[in-house]
């Protein structure tokens, strides 16, 4: 069910609403029958970034439907390292988990672990990021995430229309970890709509420390006058963007990015960030774990689903503000 480039974000969005709300609906009614049942075992693998505000609703999620559907979950991290990753994977299933929730962030360090997970009989559900290939190239079963290159052109698009870019502009793209798939997958999309008006970009990496990525924005536009616009390709460059201009000496440089936090939200009300992609981490917390609970208790398999790629400005951004760290 994952859109692409070429399809329509509104009605997809539709769909996935109208999803949404029914996996709701059939959560109202089967939780007291899930709490009679022996409850499943799920461990949950954050790929990295403790105490980063993106992940706060991940686990928020997760958390939420664990208590909803009688799942015993085992939330933990992989400290942004694949070996690491890998090897949660191997100890959920020395562990008798009847399933795993990774994120499948360096395809060739976790395609043998999944797949061991699958051959020991684990429910596999990837959430966040996803196989580049997707099902054809690893063993997860679907995967609850967003599309990153829609997204990356629907931002691009809303950043060219607000500010009247032209051939002339140049975009920053600035990025946790531009070797991961969510960057370049997201990269591309934002360059297929920049190249359509001859828009020039350049992709750096920032890592996830605000302080470092505010420094590294900053000199990386000292150095390159022609940057005219900041896309962040994740939320912490997202979020220090407009500051990183500021200490650059040219505060006021157009920029929007993706995901959601309350500095990221503040900044998008007071008119000192364009936009946001929200690709809504609750649904990627929630939705995997309550998948795992279906399929083992009634053999209800998971279908892929794409957790939205809704733009976010300051006309509808109340909401991502009010429950920023919760359901947003």
């Amino acid at each position: 069910m994952a859109t692409t480039s070429g399809s329509n974000p509104l009605s997809f969005g539709l769909r996935s609403v109208v999803a949404a709300s029914a996996a709701l609906a059939a959560a109202a009614v089967l939780q007291p029958a899930a709490a009679q049942e022996k409850p499943v075992k799920v461990t949950f693998i954050q790929h990295c970034c403790s105490g980063a505000t993106f992940f706060q609703p991940m686990q928020y999620g997760a958390e939420y439907a664990a208590k909803m559907f009688n799942v015993q979950l085992t939330y933990v991290n992989a400290d942004g390292d694949a070996a690491r990753h890998a090897n949660l994977i191997e100890t959920a299933i020395a562990d008798k988990a009847d399933a795993v929730i990774p994120t499948i962030t360096v395809p060739d360090a976790l395609n043998a672990a999944v797949k061991k997970a699958r051959d020991a009989g684990l429910v596999v559900i990837a959430e966040n990021i996803d196989h580049p290939d997707g099902g054809k190239g690893n063993a997860r079963e679907a995967f609850v995430g967003q599309d990153f290159l829609t997204s990356g052109h629907i931002i691009g698009v809303r950043m060219i229309k607000t500010h009247n870019l032209t051939a002339k502009d140049f975009c920053l793209l600035p990025v946790e970890f531009p070797e991961l798939t969510y960057a370049v997958r997201r990269a591309a999309g934002v360059q297929s709509a920049l190249k359509e008006k001859g828009i020039g970009s350049e992709m750096i990496g920032t890592g996830t420390v605000d302080a470092e990525a505010l420094s590294t924005i900053s000199q990386a536009i000292l150095a390159n006058p022609k940057i005219t616009c900041i896309i962040g390709l994740g939320t912490t460059p997202t979020t220090v963007a407009p500051d990183a201009a500021a200490e650059a000496g040219r505060p006021g440089i157009p920029n929007g990015g993706f995901d959601t936090n309350p500095k990221i939200m503040k900044n998008i009300m007071e008119g000192k960030t364009t936009a946001t992609m929200d690709q809504q981490p609750f649904w990627q917390g929630y939705l995997p774990v309550m998948f795992a609970a279906f399929e083992v208790r009634y053999g209800l398999h998971p279908a892929d689903f794409d957790t939205g790629n809704n733009l976010i400005d300051k006309e509808n951004g109340q909401k991502a503000l009010q429950f920023g760290g919760t359901f947003r």
